[in-house]
């Protein structure tokens, strides 16, 4: 389920500029990650929320890398 939430968050900031629904589907995956891991907002959200609003794909793309890092071991 973790990957699932992963390759979903990295498709959606792959599919460009986003509609509502998009950035629904990103809240709701960091979302679950943060229940799934036991870590929190902090890492799935707090660090999320700035580059999600202002759609700064270069930090989202970091920010993505990070999790898949993190997630693939």
């Amino acid at each position: 389920m973790i990957q699932h939430c992963v390759s979903k968050i990295v498709e959606l900031i792959e599919d460009g500029e986003p509609d509502r629904r998009a950035i629904l589907q990103l809240g709701y995956n960091l979302g679950r990650l943060s229940e799934l891991t036991g870590l929190g907002r902090e890492p799935f959200w707090d660090r999320w929320k700035e580059p999600v609003a202002s759609w700064d794909v270069a930090e989202l793309s970091r920010l993505a890398l990070e999790l898949r890092s993190d997630f693939s071991k």
